[in-house]
């Protein structure tokens, strides 16, 4: 044979030959910040980074600002062998954000983007045209003209969380914060989403409940999402051929079950004159509305949306807004009750507000100015998302940076909410930092829990809506005080994705003397 000719023995060529596609597969991609001049930490091949993100944790403040001070405002870092570029520099984030946004579109490159049910057809997942299509024909669903149709349901499901808050100031025990927010939430998620009245606040066995609460039971340390990040060209298809999601699939088959449903009964009624946002998103390609976002338009078409596209969205809206709501207004109430003089001034302009009116409408909670400000001085210390992804579909440069098509950028929000440069005494609770003259002196890329430019959560407003309603209920009636049980500070899970106390927020309320106020 002719390989008997060879002057070393073919298992030695096959070795070399291995590790060359080793080192081409596992190595390589690790000089990519190197070539770009961009410091970080040392990556190991195959995990990268990976294992110092497991062991920091999620949302941690302290390692995310710590990052940042010993690297820079630009560094790199690899999950598996995706190289990820960290930027917090503001005129970088200008760019990132809006004026290189054509570059930047995306959250996620082609080849981590996985075409699974529900989370491939959401609007946080979708990519290029889709995503700006969906987006256009979503947007008008969220419109203040909508908002306002939403007042009575909103108020209705506060009332209900006052009924409950005063069960607990009755007895003068103390209660865990989030589990009456997050009942409220998701009744109001349910009633002005779907049109369906749940009651979770006086039944929280109900199977909506049970399997909404379920729907964030995402483990990331799952070994085949593990395996995803450091082998995605191999695990993609397979995870994609047996539509492997990030949702747990007993809550995601039931969502789906729940809203096809509803889908299906509206479309055979021929039901008009609905106000949820089930029935808007099915008929949001006929609005005319027209909304710009951050000043840059998205030039997409409203069309009319699929059934994936209503089922996944939907679901999208319920375990998005249930969950970052619910955990903003605890920690509002809980900072509340440390904070007793910025309570009372909150309280007094609710009351001066409220003296003729009996519902906090869409214009009564506009008016609530320092309710706002104090929801976001909270929002800048507990945001929900640590961190913002876009990632690159072309080469594009930003101010001094070149950077290659198909890498992540990931935005530290939590390093810029704890900046001291940015914030000074970042861990004090200070709603004047919200002024409107601190706003306007401040460059709004130091606060980031909505994200920013045409990407933004789409359902800001509504967010902002539902807090102020549930806690000017819960203001014009009770005092918020902290509890022998009450942990200060707060003791975080470092783990989660979204800020999650330890023990909870345990809290406890007094009634407030009607006459005297």
């Amino acid at each position: 044979m002719a390989l008997e000719f060879l002057p070393i023995p073919l298992t030695w060529v096959l070795l070399a030959l291995l590790a060359v596609l080793f080192y081409r597969y596992a190595m390589h991609p690790l000089w990519t910040f190197k070539r770009m001049g961009v410091p970080g930490p040392t990556p190991l091949p195959l995990i990268g980074n990976l294992w110092t993100w497991l062991k920091d944790g999620i949302w941690n403040a302290e390692a995310s600002i710590k990052r940042v001070q010993q690297y820079g405002k630009v560094y790199g870092f690899f999950f598996g062998r995706t190289p990820t570029l960290f930027i917090s520099d503001r005129e970088m984030l200008r760019e990132v954000f809006v004026k290189k946004f054509y570059a930047l579109t995306n959250r996620q490159t082609e080849s981590l983007s996985l075409d699974t049910k529900p989370s491939g057809r959401m609007l946080l997942n979708l990519r290029g045209e889709e995503w700006k299509d969906v987006r256009s024909t979503l947007s008008p669903a969220f419109s203040g003209g909508k908002l306002r149709m939403m007042g009575p349901a909103i108020n209705s499901c506060a009332d209900q969380l006052v009924q409950n808050v005063a069960k607990f100031a009755e007895t003068g025990e103390s209660f865990d914060t989030k589990e009456l927010t997050g009942a409220f939430t998701m009744d109001v998620i349910a009633r002005t989403a779907f049109g369906t009245e749940i009651d979770s606040q006086r039944n929280p066995q109900d199977p909506f409940v049970v399997m909404g609460k379920k729907a964030f039971n995402v483990e990331f340390s799952n070994p085949s999402l593990l395996l995803f990040i450091m082998f995605p060209s191999i695990m993609k298809p397979i995870m994609e051929w047996f539509n492997f999601d990030l949702f747990p699939s007993d809550s995601t088959s039931f969502f789906y079950g729940i809203f096809d449903q509803l889908i299906g009964i509206r479309q055979k009624r021929g039901e008009k004159g609905r106000v949820d946002f089930m029935q808007l998103m099915m008929d949001a390609h006929k609005d005319t509305d027209e909304e710009t976002e951050d000043g840059v338009k998205l030039h997409g078409q409203k069309h009319a949306l699929t059934r994936d596209d209503v089922v996944a969205n939907g679901f999208l809206f319920f375990v998005a807004g249930y969950e970052t709501t619910a955990g903003t207004m605890a920690f509002v109430l809980y900072n509340f009750a440390l904070n007793q003089e910025e309570q009372d001034k909150a309280r007094a302009e609710v009351n001066k507000i409220m003296e003729d009116r009996d519902l906090v409408d869409y214009e009564a909670a506009h008016e609530m100015s320092y309710l706002e400000m104090c929801c976001m001085e909270t929002l800048r210390m507990y945001p929900p998302a640590p961190n913002i992804g876009r990632t690159t579909d072309e080469e594009v440069r930003v101010q001094w940076l070149t950077i290659p098509k198909d890498i992540f950028v990931l935005v530290p929000v939590l390093a810029i909410h704890y900046d001291p440069e940015r914030w000074p005494e970042p861990k004090k609770f200070i709603p004047e930092r919200f002024t409107k003259e601190a706003r306007e002196k401040r460059d709004p890329y130091d606060w980031l829990p909505f994200g920013a430019g045409p990407r933004n959560c789409i359902g800001m407003r509504l967010a902002m809506m539902e807090l102020k309603v549930g806690l000017a209920k819960i203001l014009m009636n009770y005092r918020v005080t902290t509890a022998p049980d009450t942990d200060i500070p707060l003791k975080m899970k470092k783990a989660n994705q979204f800020p999650t106390p330890e023990n909870g927020i345990r809290l406890k309320v007094e009634l407030i003397n009607q006459d005297s106020n």
